[in-house]
């Protein structure tokens, strides 16, 4: 994993909107996103090896998307109160992983999410759709949901 590549910010508008969580495990020092404790590449980090994540922590992912990583991120917190924001691919392995685990999906209506790149990296038209995957319906916030297009999964909460 790379830290040009990998190091792209959830954009402003939907940071704000997700609120405040307890972790932050895919952070860097631009982060929009309000956490209580972030880990980051550049400060050394390895927000895949978190030990103290457990079932009541609220955690906001956004992996990186680097090949076979969104798997791995979700293989280390999905037994947290999760908030995943990847693409919306139905296609791969992982979107049906992270489904059955989720009670909540939401997506953006009336605009793409477009990541902030890192410092000179150019940026690219995103041309995927994404989604914000909750593990809790409890955890979205009313902002969130005044954004987006949701629905119930129908997988009930299995965090314990």
């Amino acid at each position: 994993m790379t830290a040009d590549r990998d190091s792209w910010c959830t954009p402003a508008w939907l940071a704000t909107a997700i609120g405040k969580w307890d972790l932050d495990p895919c952070s860097n020092s631009r982060s929009h996103v309000l956490a209580t404790l972030r880990y980051s590449l550049e400060d050394g980090d390895d927000g895949l090896s978190v030990n103290s994540a457990h079932s009541g922590t609220r955690v906001f992912v956004n992996p990186p998307y680097s090949r076979g990583q969104v798997a791995r991120w979700i293989a280390a917190y999905e037994h947290t109160g999760f908030c995943f924001l990847v693409r919306f691919d139905p296609s791969t392995d992982w979107f049906a992983r992270l489904y059955g685990l989720t009670d909540l999906v939401c997506l953006p209506r009336r605009r793409r999410v477009n990541f902030e790149p890192p410092p000179g990296v150019s940026a690219s038209s995103n041309v995927y759709p994404h989604a914000l995957f909750y593990r809790r319906f409890s955890d979205a916030t009313p902002a969130i949901k005044r954004l987006c297009f949701s629905w119930r999964t129908g997988n009930g909460t299995k965090a314990t």
